[in-house]
């Protein structure tokens, strides 16, 4: 298994890959990409996430209608849904025809006390789905963050057996990357435009010419 790569290798070249080879992935990889997952951070070290690693073919074909009909009510319709650059519809719209025939699909999961769903339980989950995405590009492997699937979360759930008290926060499609697919380099908006100084739309330079 290839894990030979820098960690700032690893950050500026991993992207979304929605290509993948219908190959096997070995159990070992599969577990590093766990591995991975759990030295994450998470709030008080609670460690509050589980990971269903779904192969099972029938399970996947239905999880992939699921995510599907998702993607088909969402951005189905071009014109009027969210705008996407035409090579990313193009991927995306790939992989929701394609989820449920990905070798492997790793549902993220995250355990809690109840209440609505809330941006601060997803940072003790999050964090951990992001490992998984760099340990895949130091295997060689393909991903992609995805949550289209939430769109039919108790569906899932039910089909799952997954109970009251736990929330699914992201299902990621894991193969050996397609022909043709490759990571980075990435293209971004320049840190000038996303960066401010001390406060709000404040930028860099102007922070450094104020007094």
């Amino acid at each position: 298994m290839s894990r030979d790569i820098g960690l700032f290798e690893a950050i500026h070249s991993q992207r979304a890959i929605r290509y993948l080879k219908p190959d096997p992935v070995p159990e070992e990889m599969v577990l590093e990409l766990i591995k991975a997952a759990v030295k994450a951070p998470s709030g008080g070290n609670s460690q509050p996430w589980k990971f269903i690693v779904i192969r099972d073919p029938e399970l996947k074909r239905r999880i992939g209608e699921y995510y599907l009909r998702s993607w088909n009510a969402v951005y189905g319709d071009a014109a009027a849904g969210p705008p996407l650059h035409p090579r990313v519809r193009a991927s995306a719209t790939h992989l929701a025809e394609g989820m449920g025939a990905a070798p492997v699909l790793i549902l993220a999961c995250i355990e809690h006390r109840g209440g609505p769903s809330a941006m601060g339980r997803g940072a003790s989950i999050y964090p951990a789905v992001q490992n998984i995405l760099l340990a895949a590009r130091g295997l060689g492997l393909g991903s992609a963050l995805t949550t289209l699937h939430k769109g039919f979360e108790e569906e899932i759930k039910a089909l799952l057996g997954i109970p009251e008290g736990v929330e699914t926060a992201a299902l990621l499609p894991v193969g050996f990357m397609a022909e043709g697919s490759r990571y980075g380099p990435t293209s971004r908006r320049p840190v000038e435009e996303v960066i401010f100084r001390d406060r709000w739309g404040v930028s860099q330079e102007a922070g450094r010419d104020a007094p």
